[in-house]
């Protein structure tokens, strides 16, 4: 029997962790401990390369393609990229996804799977349970029981033991982020499920259900799937089509609406750590209840989270229910009652026009790190970390020209004028309207401190993403 298809959704954004996750560089792309550990986004997939399943599909806003081909390579693992031009929510993702794999596997089953939670147990093992009812038509949806009455997450109300399925319940209601009050006795009346946003169903399933429930949206998203490009290693959705679809989650549009739908108790933690005190609550602590990690020195302090890097030195003294998160950037400080209003900064940041919420200033992209120095009206000074046999093109479309100094490593440049072997202390420029490359031909990380300066007229362009030798560059995917 053909395994469960992991459908991995890469849209969120995040917005209550910042300064980690950022609108150009989210929360699922973060390390999950601090330290130069796996991401979110790897940890989900990596659970699903098992028996029993097949290879991932991603769903990923084309924005961020870079940094998930870069993660995946990271881990060895090979998966199906569908790129989405712009964010339409979960439901037109799902349903690119199902529609895709309709066509290449009738009977598919697949498991929607939100790339920014923490998992521990077994959730394999709760899926492969509802691949039965799955094939009969089901929408399995997988509820969590609550450790608390959370007002952040969606309910699943229990409806009763169903007739029809073994391990299941039947559906009753849905409550969407209910007062303290209602959560509170929710638990105390132990018949309802935190709503995890992990499902399950045959791929023809949800697009017959889609269509009926939202006919309009239905034909929007294929069209933009029989007209999307193929790439050699994604497949990109046509933009205009899939803008005319409703932006809406899954569960609004087909799980609220339809009478296929059962809830799978599954006995595992969960956690979508969408704030700091969540983040506190699954991390492990000292004995004075503190999470530490980075280059930090903690003194008669207690129940706080400080997250650093290795970067800047983190001292603290008598702090108690605090949050501290210091990125190459940014510092944020408040306490565990106030991280579910970090919102209110970004709302801040973006009406002062603030490049911080946007993105860090050191960026990994597919060749290497890019890290922001120094920027000015005129000016932007940067160090470029290209790893070994990695390649880094240079824009010839860019409206600024470069004045690039090799610090550290061996390798090759080319552009108009031929081709030149880089070593320590070359300086060369590149003008405006020029293409060039440079590639690490050594076993090291090579170093090129760039300076890019502004033309008359233009603003000084922040630094894009380039993409790896051998693979088809699109115009966002270069500097």
């Amino acid at each position: 029997m053909v395994g469960i298809y992991p459908l991995v959704l890469c849209g969120g954004v995040g917005t209550r962790l910042w300064p980690l996750s950022r609108s150009n560089n989210p929360k699922q792309f973060q390390a999950i401990n601090g330290s130069e550990d796996t991401t979110f986004f790897q940890a989900t997939v990596s659970r699903h390369v098992a028996d029993g399943f097949e290879e991932p599909i991603i769903s990923v806003n084309r924005s961020h393609l870079g940094v998930v081909k870069q993660q995946l390579n990271d881990i060895d693992t090979n998966a199906t990229i569908i790129a989405e031009p712009l964010g339409r929510n979960t439901g037109p993702a799902v349903l690119a996804a199902a529609i895709h794999l309709s066509l290449r596997d009738p009977d598919a089953v697949m498991a929607v799977l939100p790339s920014d939670h923490i998992i521990k147990g077994d959730l394999n093992k709760a899926l492969k349970r509802m691949v039965p009812a799955a094939h009969a038509g089901k929408i399995a949806l997988f509820g969590i029981e609550p450790r608390y009455p959370e007002t952040g997450y969606g309910y699943i109300v229990d409806g009763g033991p169903h007739d029809e399925v073994a391990f299941a319940q039947k559906v009753s209601r849905f409550v969407e982020k209910p007062p303290f009050e209602i959560a509170e006795q929710m638990m105390i009346d132990r018949n309802a499920f935190w709503a995890s946003g992990i499902s399950m169903f045959r791929a023809d399933v949800i697009m017959e259900e889609y269509r009926r429930l939202d006919p309009d949206s239905f034909e929007q998203v294929m069209a933009a799937y029989s007209n999307a490009e193929y790439f050699p290693d994604r497949l990109e959705l046509a933009g205009e089509d899939f803008a005319r679809a409703v932006s809406g989650p899954t569960e609004a549009i087909v799980f609220e609406k339809t009478d296929r739908t059962i809830l799978a108790p599954t006995d595992i933690d969960w956690n979508d750590v969408g704030a700091w005190k969540a983040f506190h609550a699954v991390s492990e602590k000292d004995d004075q209840g503190n999470y530490v990690s980075g280059d930090v020195v903690c003194i008669d302090s207690k129940d706080s989270y400080i997250r650093g890097s290795q970067n800047r030195l983190i001292a603290v003294l008598g702090i108690e229910d605090l949050v501290i998160v210091d990125t190459d950037d940014a510092l944020l400080v408040t306490t565990h009652d106030h991280s579910q209003k970090v919102k209110s900064i970004i709302s801040t940041l973006e009406e002062d026009g603030r490049n911080e919420v946007v993105a860090h200033a050191s960026k990994t992209l597919p060749w290497g790190q890019a890290i922001k120095m120094q920027s000015g009206k005129s000016f932007n000074l940067t160090m470029l970390r290209i790893e070994p046999g990695r390649t880094l093109l240079f824009d010839e479309m860019a409206h600024y020209h470069r004045l690039l100094t090799f610090s550290e490593g061996q390798g090759v440049f080319t552009n108009k004028a031929g081709i030149s072997q880089f070593t320590p202390g070359d300086v060369v420029e590149v003008k405006e309207g020029e293409a060039a490359t440079f590639r690490n031909t050594g076993n090291e990380t090579a170093v090129i401190v760039e300076i890019q300066y502004k033309v008359e007229g233009e603003e000084v362009l922040d630094y894009q993403k380039s993409a790896v030798l051998g693979v088809e560059v699109r115009a966002e995917e270069v500097a």
